[in-house]
């Protein structure tokens, strides 16, 4: 009886030594909270581009700069400078290899900050290639907002009235200001409460997968 109550203590205490080693390994296989892996797009309309900053703050030393928004003059299309989003604070975003896409101007690329830094939320936009906004950033989370008519929330209406204010792994958070969004739309949305807890009163935020890191053309895949 002795040896059979040792042997179950042995199996119980491997069974629980295996336990904590896939827990270990899942948590080291998952993005922590504000680590990011994604493309963004500045949408920066001053003249003087924007400033990237050493810390998530509007009082840290300036690192560098990004070029605004390029527009066509003859057409009005817009080129936007891409960058890779690596975590985030606050509502700050830390950023590296940004880049001037000249393929798209077809005129020489415009000097570019391209080391790590902090930028603003308000300042970036991504392209999310999905119809599904989530309560939280896992595909099997409680939809917050499912979009109709095969509509994606990478469209200038909802791009116009969104501020990306957090990221983990490939998705974003985006709060949405209710009056921003034309009424067409918004009189057919059905909006979880939960999505907007803990807000102002007309917001709402979302998390967003599906971001596509090419401005020009949607992306296959998703």
């Amino acid at each position: 009886m002795c040896l059979s109550i040792a042997a179950n203590r042995s199996l119980l205490g491997a069974a629980f030594v295996t336990l904590l080693s896939v827990a270990a390994t899942a948590a080291a296989e998952a993005p922590a909270p504000g680590q990011c892996e994604l493309v963004a797009f500045v949408d920066e309309t001053d003249p003087a581009g924007l400033n990237v900053r050493a810390q998530p703050s509007v009082n840290a030393r300036i690192v560098g700069k990004l070029p605004p928004v390029w527009v066509d003059q003859a057409d009005g299309a817009r080129v936007r400078v891409r960058t890779e989003v690596i975590g985030a604070s606050k509502g700050w975003f830390k950023i590296r290899n940004s880049a001037d896409e000249e393929q798209l101007t077809e005129r020489p690329a415009r000097p570019t900050y391209a080391g790590e830094g902090w930028v603003s939320g308000r300042k970036l936009i991504v392209k999310a290639q999905t119809g599904a906004g989530r309560i939280r950033p896992d595909t099997s989370a409680p939809i917050g907002l499912q979009l109709k008519d095969d509509r994606l929330f990478d469209s200038r209406d909802f791009a116009r009235a969104g501020t990306l204010v957090d990221c983990e792994g490939g998705w974003v958070q985006m709060e949405f200001v209710d009056a921003k969004i034309p009424a067409e739309i918004r009189s057919s949305l059905d909006i979880a409460p939960e999505a907007r807890t803990g807000l102002p009163r007309g917001r709402f935020r979302l998390w967003l997968d599906r971001i596509c890191g090419s401005q020009e053309t949607s992306c296959d895949g998703f």
